[in-house]
């Protein structure tokens, strides 16, 4: 008999905790948002920050929450789309800060601290916003393209895992996300065994 072998694990045995998981995950958010915005400084829109982001939500879930479930998957949805969507806003504050900036002589950051950015971003929002939608229409494609194979093998992997009370074989690692997280085995029980049993 092999030392190498390991039980499967019944899906009883597989404990996800969802919070921990998702509150673990948000730390993708200020992540995604500065990778964006250094790409957005140089122009630039691309799947690969998508990409990324979705990965690191899902690893960051899996780490927090021990397992991914369809409610976990939803959740890492929910992160990346987010995180995305903050991404997009911060893009455009930042652009306003830089045009602030420029005409008070402050630069990009300076013109955070000053007290009338707020209010004068604010006031140019309604009649700037349409002029970003093309912008907007191509971050939703790129965006798309960068998670949607991660998202899919999350969703893929979710949907085949066995309901409550079926029999579940060895857990098989989700294409695009590595080994699956499942629970360690239980310990052996060191208690003597009572007399009369075999």
């Amino acid at each position: 008999m092999s030392d190498a072998y390991v039980p499967s694990v019944p899906p009883q045995a597989r404990l996800e905790n969802v919070g921990r998981g998702a509150l673990v995950a948000l730390a993708t958010v200020p992540v995604g948002v500065a990778a964006w915005l250094v790409l957005w400084g140089f122009g630039f829109i691309v799947s690969l920050v998508a990409a990324g982001v979705a990965i690191l939500a899902l690893r960051l879930y899996l780490w927090g929450a021990g397992w991914i479930s369809r409610k976990g998957a939803l959740v890492v949805l929910g992160i990346t789309v987010v995180t995305l969507l903050l991404a997009f806003f911060g893009g455009i504050v930042l652009d306003a800060a830089q045009a602030f900036g420029e005409g008070s002589g402050l630069g990009a950051w300076g013109a955070f601290r000053h007290p009338n950015f707020w209010p004068a971003f604010w006031d140019v929002w309604p009649d700037a916003a349409p002029e970003y939608l093309p912008d907007f229409a191509w971050a939703i494609g790129f965006g798309a393209l960068g998670s949607f194979r991660t998202l899919r093998a999350v969703f893929a992997a979710t949907s085949a895992q066995p309901q409550q009370g079926q029999a579940a074989g060895p857990a098989e690692p989700a294409e695009g996300f590595g080994e699956p997280f499942v629970a360690p085995p239980a310990e052996p029980s060191t208690e003597p065994e009572a007399p009369g049993h075999s």
